[in-house]
């Protein structure tokens, strides 16, 4: 159709002359590639690639993929119709990362078989899944996992002034099959200092006022700990984070974390400390700060995993965007996938896997000593890969480039190490819209952590800036007695990084 022609076609139907076609119904059969009925996510684009919102007529009450994002799309198992806007519509089926989505033309007709192909199976090489960041109903859990190709998530049900349940279940751990659970006995702290994440809690901690400056999070930390819980910090940009992470060590930080959309990014700081746009500029800057954070708190001998959350329900991801896989080989439990996330046994991803060995161990070993080590690189994307990076100490030693075949990329070196020193590997895929990644978390060498004098003035200059928005906070924030305990508190913490 001309520019014309639409126009005027364009004009006719806003004056009431024409009548808008009707939206089709459009009958699917969802399956995996034994034929056996499958949930998965549905969504449309329309003809310039935007996402629509999904009307589905039956079933009559599907859940949604992101209830705050309509055009994300809707969670349906097996057979479902809809209603397509028009012929020129797209049906986007997918389920998670480890499948390949298929792409529907909207046209009625009988039921049209969508069979889902996995282009990699990471339970069958002992990689198991989780995301450690979701705001969703526990009702709505079970088949959000099952479209995500999920085996783990913990719904967060206590997150400051919004909380859905006061008290735990006797059960809060709930099997859905033998390899996909989650858990209700969860919490978030999101408070001026920043947030962090608390899981298998055995019983509710308290939590505080979104805006409330006391108490410090050492308190809620402490309390967790006491709990027997787990506790992931959810970003390292949180002006809080160096302070904590001295006095009460994580279990995991964010690397993969919320900021990083499906199709987009977060690409600020929030209320945490703002980046040097010169030094990282755009996108990938935002990442490369992410990044180099990390290595900071790694490099002043922090040996602490990295985790992945999407923080559905909240942010703009579908469930299992980002995500963390813990090696377990072929028993997987919930519990062992905490254990193993906590020795930092895994890697995180937004798209590709990446599979790391240095010396035939994988992440989260510590080797006996320094000394020349062989390491085995493997990359694997649906996506073409940009290139992987062997990271040494927070210094790229090593890029590697794909050959024909773009979606995989293989390397084994030999590196020289020091006693002390981590290594750990990144690898990029190609996307116009987001930064697709993966980051394993360290093998380490030697027993005792290298603390590099660069890394810890980072930490004690970051916390020094932190102590003067301390001091300068208004009065009513806090009580005079209040905020020198607060100062007393960062004062510790710098001097652990020295």
């Amino acid at each position: 159709m001309t520019a014309a022609l639409a126009g005027a076609a364009a004009a006719f139907l806003a004056a009431g002359l024409i009548t808008p076609a009707a939206p089709a119904t459009i009958r699917l059969r969802i399956v995996d590639e034994d034929g056996g009925p499958v949930a998965a996510r549905v969504r449309l684009r329309d003809r310039e690639g935007r996402t629509l919102p999904v009307r589905i007529v039956d079933p009559s009450a599907p859940v949604p993929a992101n209830p705050r994002f309509p055009d994300l799309g809707v969670i349906v198992k097996g057979d479902c119709s809809l209603d397509a806007p028009g012929p020129d519509t797209a049906i986007e089926v997918d389920r998670g990362t480890e499948y390949l989505s298929q792409s529907v033309e909207a046209h009625p007709g009988p039921p049209r078989e969508v069979r889902l192909r996995r282009w990699v199976d990471m339970a069958a090489r002992g990689w198991w899944s989780a995301d450690l960041h979701v705001h969703r109903n526990p009702e709505d859990m079970p088949l959000l996992l099952e479209a995500a190709g999920l085996n783990f998530a913990p719904s967060i049900t206590r997150w400051n002034e919004n909380s859905s349940l006061n008290e735990w279940p006797r059960e809060p751990m709930v099997r859905v099959t033998a390899s996909r659970f989650y858990s209700v006995d969860n919490a978030e702290d999101e408070r001026p200092w920043g947030a962090a994440l608390f899981f298998s809690l055995k019983s509710p901690i308290r939590l505080y006022g979104g805006k409330a400056e006391w108490p410090p999070p050492t308190a809620t930390w402490e309390e967790a700990r006491q709990r027997g819980g787990f506790i992931d910090q959810e970003k390292v940009i949180w002006w809080g984070a160096p302070v904590i992470a001295a006095l009460v060590r994580p279990d995991s930080i964010g690397v993969a974390n919320n900021h990083f959309l499906e199709e987009g990014l977060l690409d600020y700081e929030a209320w945490g400390r703002p980046r040097d746009r010169d030094k990282y500029p755009g996108p990938r800057g935002f990442a490369d700060y992410i990044f180099d954070l990390y290595y900071t708190y790694l490099s002043a001998g922090l040996r602490i995993p990295a985790s992945g959350g999407s923080a559905n329900g909240v942010l703009r991801n579908p469930v299992g965007y980002s995500r963390s896989y813990v090696f377990l080989g072929d028993r997987f439990t919930p519990e062992a996938w905490l254990a193993g996330q906590k020795a930092g046994r895994n890697f995180v991803t937004n798209g590709p896997m990446l599979l790391l060995t240095v010396n035939g161990e994988r992440p989260g070993s510590v080797l006996a000593a320094g000394g020349t080590v062989k390491v085995e690189l493997a990359a694997m994307s649906r996506e073409p890969l940009e290139r992987a990076d062997l990271i040494v100490n927070g210094a790229v030693v090593r890029s590697f480039a794909p050959g024909t075949d773009r979606s995989r990329i293989n390397a084994a070196i030999a590196l020289p190490v020091n006693d002390g020193d981590w290594i750990a590997a990144r690898c990029f895929a190609a996307n116009a819209k987001t930064v697709r990644f993966a980051h394993t978390s360290p093998v380490y060498a030697g027993a005792t952590p290298r603390r590099d004098g660069g890394a810890l003035a980072r930490l004690r200059e970051w916390i020094d800036r932190y102590m003067d928005q301390i001091a300068a906070l208004p009065a009513g924030s806090l009580t005079p007695e209040q905020k020198d305990a607060w100062l007393a508190l960062c004062r510790r913490a710098r001097d652990t990084y020295r």
